[in-house]
């Protein structure tokens, strides 16, 4: 509408001014009622220039629409503008030219911009579906002025309530009122409900689903829905404050009610008085949501009792507490206790009290801010705010930011805490390095003085090169203080004076440090040729940064490629398309082919010098090359990864593939499935390299058999089988078996197994760690690995160990076991004394094998010669506690059991020489373990020597040089020769006093004197056997031989061959013992006399004999008269002998077994047999176990023989009351012999 008053007229020569437009639309603001009438007239009367005034006419349209009418044409047939009058005003559209509305683009737009100006729209226009809806989306309220088709039209209304619920009110009244299509409508816009019909606003399943979409919509539902608990639920769930639009009833439901408050605290302003006005409801809900305290009844605001219980739950509540409570000590207390934040809604006076605010800033220091400032003056609140925030300098008051201790303790904690220092205190170095730790642009805050101070700034240059940046402007222009910089830190160039990146020295310096500091360089510099080969060659990408002139330089060139291959890509491109360049480049780095011109990448021989220095160089090769054999080949024998760069051909070939297998195993992963299938190709990468497993197919790594031969090439390979194999209690033995650590591969069942857990740990006691943790402590199962490793005790469960009953038991297993026992077991006597004993049997020999030289001299004496071989070996007594190892009592007696316990005894008992004389009286080979001091010092050791000769075995080397002292060892015993020095060893009085006191001593003399005849010929006097250490020449010395066989016929086996064929020789050993008749010649075997001789000697020497004196009768029956179980070595005749046969049972009753079966038959045969041993009766024959009298006469010797007699015997009750009078005649007539217990026993063992 335009006012009727007319402007005021203007000057036609200038348009109007700023000002005369507002005055304009002033002017048509608030127009009389008959504006409108007039609007044509009164625009009328305006001048042309204001009508083509754009400002004044969309002034004018603004207030009025028809104004657009009366616009200069130049206006209204602009597009723009006449879009813009109508963003303007919605009525403008209908005064739009004629072309414009016959534009759809046109009105589209107009539409889209300003939805109402579809009520100016034609009626065709007002029924466009797409016109109209963009209309809608503009201005949902335009839907009004759709069409009626359009408003009843359920798909188009659905879409316009997408865009706005509200523009359902325009729909048909049908759609209102249509139930689907009102659900849809919500579902779209919950707003819409507010225009369904009355009806559906009172349905549940419509209401529903307007809430869900928005809980709001709950204000537009009908009363009932409002009362449905189920509704109001989902209302509160997605918009907390619709609470208020529920029904009083629900509002008094605390459950309701809570689930809203939960959500939003304000919802509780909603609910009925009595429920706000409840403590414990009240109480839930502000822990729910703190701001509901603003919301609770007004007694319960000012209650204290209930305002503390708030707090201790929700601290920040205190916002929302009445203002006298927040002057409440204890009640800012309670809520401190929570969260120190809370201080910010204390009252003033609290947020000034020390105590308050020290609990604060004790909960969290950066409530700190909260406090005021004048207790933020307080340098005990400070100290305690900074040590848990150091950030909160900044808020101390000015004189503590001058308080060195208390920013010490902030900036040690975090250096940019330094800017909010004092200045005094930036200026403080021990503040300021403290600060700077290991961040150097902390330096910013620091003052003038400290980085301008020369001996400071080099100090923390050489712990924080970076520094230098921040130096003082006058130090980074000092040349000595650069150079000294540089040395450490080259890249800190950048931050020197310009003069000092042109000078030599100091760039020099930077480049050595770091060749990226040439960047920095001046130009000059950066043109040196020295200057650059020195920076490339501490890092030759640093070319890049030289001048193009000497990237021609074919030296400075290489030189950086030398130290980084990627370097020749700053190279001239003149160098890189140059070969034999190329070639010197690549052999220096290979990976520098990547830089090389195309041609030359496709040249065999430089990229098979690239590929030789570098594998991976073959990636940068042209493709013909990549499937060129001996190309791809020699990168394979660098890295097999490289085949990763050949082509598909090559990895195709199985004979090129196996042949680059065998020489790098990681080339199975390139392979094809059949060659990974393969299980000798398998097997082959597997033996150098275990990882290759795993590569493998998965059929071949599922095979049991192939498994288990992977495991006898490699083991190793055992974490890449799969689960299901590991699990496989074969293949997981194996493999423990050869490294007890793939115990940590095997399935975890089997590491409960104590079989696979033993055997892992007899390869690696560690193992145990890998086992279940039950096994730690199985008693059983320790003990059994203890026997196998005794170091698994290492592993076992603490408990265990500290059980004395399981120790002792390992200890008699291993005595090393006491290491690992207790601190109260190794004080223990006993356990220490069962330990010395089993460590010590343990050295013992096993077998027979260990005592080879001493068959005729006793095991005893042996026993002690191999363990005198041992006198370095660890005793228990190591083990035990300080105190046993001090107790001369005890190591006496330890000493006895082991001659190696006074070795680990107190040292001061070692340099006791009384002490030491002791122990050697309990045992001569103690006198190793005595201090040096003591085994050093001459007349201590002859003393010690003559007590025991063994003793010198601990002399020191000197002493056992000493002639003197040896011949005092031999002399008190022979066996000291082994531990007599080289020189004494050769001595021939030493060795000639050793054999003649003990023979085996021989062994020890040195090889000379082996061959020596008076020495032999003393030594086999002493000892026969002696003669197998004689020289070989003195072994064929007839003379030495026979006093050797004289003192022990078994000497006859160390006789040379020609010697075992002499008969008087022979006679002398077999004569004395028929054993040696097994060392006789041939001819001597099937010597009547020699073999004679030796089974008067010993029967059983009969075996060896010639096969033909095994039938002559006279010599069978001297060998059965002198032992019966020589009858086995008769022949076949002669065991069918009756009168063999009945010597040789009556001498042994066992020889029975080798009698001819019709002679084991025979009573007579039978009847001396039992007589001899009554268990002869099993050998007898079947009926002679079924005789009464040789069953009889064999149990008056064995009480078992009813065992061996005959089924109806032992039925015959008779027989058996015979049998068992004649056994207990026979123990009553031993018995006789003894009386007393001892007696007793035999009868009550015989019966």
């Amino acid at each position: 509408y335009l006012h009727p008053l007319s402007p005021p007229p203007l000057d036609a020569t200038h348009m109007p001014s700023a000002s005369a437009v507002p005055a304009v639309r002033i002017a048509f603001a608030s127009p009389p009622p008959s504006a409108s009438s007039s609007s044509s007239a009164a625009l009328g009367r305006v001048t042309p220039e204001l009508l083509a005034d754009r400002s004044y006419v969309l002034a004018a349209v603004k207030v009025s629409g028809n104004a657009l009418a009366k616009a200069a044409p130049m206006l209204t047939e602009d597009r723009e503008f006449v879009l813009q009058a109508i963003r303007q005003n919605a009525g403008a559209l209908a005064h739009a030219p004629a072309s414009f509305l016959d534009d759809r683009l046109f009105v589209l737009e107009a539409l889209s911009s300003c939805g109402a100006a579809l009520e100016f729209a034609s009626h065709a226009l007002r029924a466009d579906r797409e016109l109209v809806l963009a209309a809608v989306r503009a201005d949902p309220r335009s839907l009004e002025h759709a069409s009626e088709t359009l408003r009843d039209d359920r798909s188009f209304v659905l879409e316009a309530v997408a865009e706005s619920g509200c523009a359902l009110q325009y729909a048909a009244q049908g759609l209102r009122e249509d139930k689907d299509f009102v659900l849809a409508a919500v579902k779209r816009s919950a707003d819409a409900l507010a225009f369904a019909g009355e009806r559906l606003r009172s349905d549940a399943e419509v209401c529903l689903a307007a809430v869900r979409r928005d809980g709001s919509a709950l204000r537009h539902a009908g009363k009932e829905m409002r009362d449905s608990r189920r509704v109001v639920v989902m209302a509160v769930r997605g918009h907390p404050s619709s609470l208020a639009y529920a029904s009083e009833a629900l509002k008094r439901d605390g459950e309701l009610v809570l689930a809203a408050v939960r959500l939003d605290g304000a919802a509780l302003a909603f609910a009925a008085e009595p429920l706000r006005g409840d403590r414990d409801f009240a109480l839930a809900a502000v822990k729910a949501n703190a701001t509901a305290l603003g919301h609770v009844g007004a007694s319960l605001r000012t209650s204290r009792d209930f305002v503390i219980d708030v707090v201790r739950a929700r601290p920040l509540a205190l916002e929302h507490i009445d203002a006298s409570l927040r002057r409440d000590r204890q009640v800012v207390l309670a809520a401190l206790d929570l969260s120190g934040f809370a201080l910010q809604f204390a009252d003033p006076v609290l947020r000034d009290d020390k105590e308050i605010v020290l609990a604060a800033v004790a909960r969290h220091p950066d409530a700190l801010a909260f406090a005021s400032p004048a207790i933020r003056g307080d340098k005990d609140v400070m100290m305690a705010a900074v040590r848990g925030s150091p950030s909160t300098l900044e808020l101390a008051a000015p004189h503590l930011k001058d308080d060195k201790e208390l920013v010490l303790t902030a900036v040690k904690q975090c250096g940019f805490t330094l800017k909010f220092a004092g200045d005094h205190l930036k200026a403080d170095q021990d503040v300021v390095r403290a600060a700077v730790g290991t961040n150097a642009s902390i330096l910013e805050y620091a003052s003038k003085s400290v980085r301008e101070n020369k001996d400071f700034m080099l100090a923390l240059v050489e712990t924080n090169s970076s520094a230098m940046a921040y130096a003082g402007k006058a130090l980074r222009k000092d040349k000595a203080f650069t150079i000294q910089v540089m040395r450490t830190c080259g890249e800190a160039l950048k931050s020197v004076d310009e003069k000092l990146k042109d000078d030599a020295e100091v760039v020099t310096a930077a480049v050595m440090n770091s060749g990226s500091a040439l960047e920095f360089a001046s130009d000059r510099l950066r043109n040196d040729r020295g200057i650059v080969l020195k920076a490339v060659a501490q890092k030759g990408s640093a070319l890049v940064h030289a001048m193009p002139t000497l990237r021609f330089d074919r030296n400075v060139v290489l030189e950086a490629v030398a130290q980084d291959g990627s370097a020749l890509a700053y190279g001239a491109e003149e160098l890189r398309r140059d070969k034999d360049f190329a070639l010197a480049a690549v052999a220096l780095n290979g990976m520098a082919l990547q830089y090389v011109t195309p041609e030359l990448k496709v040249d065999k021989q430089v990229v098979l010098r690239a590929v030789r220095a570098n594998a991976h160089a073959l990636e940068h090769a042209d493709s013909r090359l990549k499937r060129d054999r001996e190309t791809v080949l020699a990168a394979v024998l660098q890295d097999g990864a490289a085949l990763a760069y050949a082509l598909e051909s090559v990895r195709n070939d199985d004979i090129f593939m196996i042949s680059a297998i065998a020489k790098q195993p990681c080339v199975l992963q390139y392979a094809g499935e059949r060659l990974r299938n393969n299980a000798e190709v398998v097997l082959g990468a597997v033996k150098s390299d275990k990882n290759a497993l795993k590569w493998a197919t998965p059929s071949l790594r599922n095979d049991r058999d192939f498994v288990l031969r992977m495991l006898r090439t490699n083991s190793g390979a055992f974490e890449h089988v799969p689960e299901g194999l590991r699990a496989d209690r074969g293949i997981a033995l194996a493999a423990v078996k050869t490294d007890g650590l793939l115990l940590r591969h095997v399935a975890e069942v089997l590491r409960h197994d104590k079989d696979v857990v033993l055997a892992a740990i007899v390869s690696k006691p560690k193992a145990l760690d890998l086992a279940a943790p039950s096994m730690k402590s199985d008693r059983e199962f320790l003990l059994a690995a203890a026997r196998r490793n005794i170091e698994v005790l290492r592993a076992a469960d603490p408990q265990i160990m500290n059980d004395r009953s399981f120790v002792m038991d390992a200890i008699r297993v291993n005595g090393t076991a006491l290491l690992f026992a207790s601190v109260e077991i190794r004080k223990d006597r006993n356990a220490v004394m069962l330990a010395i004993q089993a460590m010590a049997e343990a050295s013992m020999p096993r077998d027979d094998d260990d005592l080879g030289m001493c068959s005729s001299v006793g095991r005893e004496s042996c026993v002690e010669t191999f363990a005198a071989s041992n006198t370095l070996r660890l005793s228990a007594l190591a083990y035990a506690a300080q105190e046993l190892q001090a107790d001369p009592e005890f190591v006496l007696r330890a000493v006895e059991v082991d001659p190696n316990v006074l070795g680990n005894a107190d040292l001061r008992l070692r340099q006791d020489r009384d002490f030491v004389l002791q122990a050697l009286q309990r045992n001569g080979l103690s006198f190793g373990g005595a201090a040096p001091q003591v085994t050093s010092d001459y007349d201590f050791v002859l003393t010690a020597v003559k007590l025991d000769g063994r003793a010198l075995s601990g002399a020191s080397d000197a002493l056992r040089n000493n002639k003197a002292i040896a011949l005092a060892a031999v002399t008190a015993r022979g066996d000291a020769l082994m531990y007599a020095s080289d020189a004494m060893r050769s001595n021939k009085e030493v060795v000639l006093t050793a054999v003649e006191l003990w023979g085996p001593a021989l062994r020890y003399a040195a090889e000379g004197l082996r061959g020596t005849k008076e020495v032999v010929l003393a030594a086999v006097g002493t000892w026969g056997l002696a003669l197998q250490h004689a020289s070989d020449r003195l072994r064929g010395d007839r003379d030495v031989v026979l006093v050797a066989v004289a003192n022990d016929g078994l000497a006859l086996l160390h006789a040379a061959p020609k010697l075992t064929d002499d008969k008087e020789l022979v006679l002398a050993a077999v004569g004395l013992w028929g054993a040696a008749l097994e060392y006789a010649s041939k001819r001597l075997r099937c010597d009547r006399d020699v073999v004679m001789t030796a089974v008067k000697r010993w029967g059983v020497a009969l075996q060896f004999a010639d096969e033909s004196l095994k039938k002559d009768k006279e010599v069978v029956l001297a060998a059965v008269s002198t032992d019966g179980l020589s009858l086995p070595y008769a022949s076949a005749e002669l065991k069918a002998d009756r009168d063999v046969v009945l010597m040789a049972v009556k001498n042994c009753g066992s020889a029975l077994a080798h009698a001819a079966e019709a002679l084991r038959g025979d009573k007579q045969v039978a009847l001396v047999a039992v007589a001899a041993r009554g268990q002869a009766l099993r050998y007898a024959a079947p009926a002679m176990q079924a005789d009464k009298q040789v069953v009889l006469a064999a149990a008056r010797s064995w009480g078992s023989a009813l065992t061996c007699a005959s089924e109806a015997l032992r039925a015959d009750e008779a027989f058996v009351r015979s049998v068992m009078q004649a056994r207990l005649a026979t123990v009553g007539a031993g018995a006789t012999k003894t009386t007393g217990p001892a007696r007793a026993q035999w009868s009550t063992m015989s019966l």
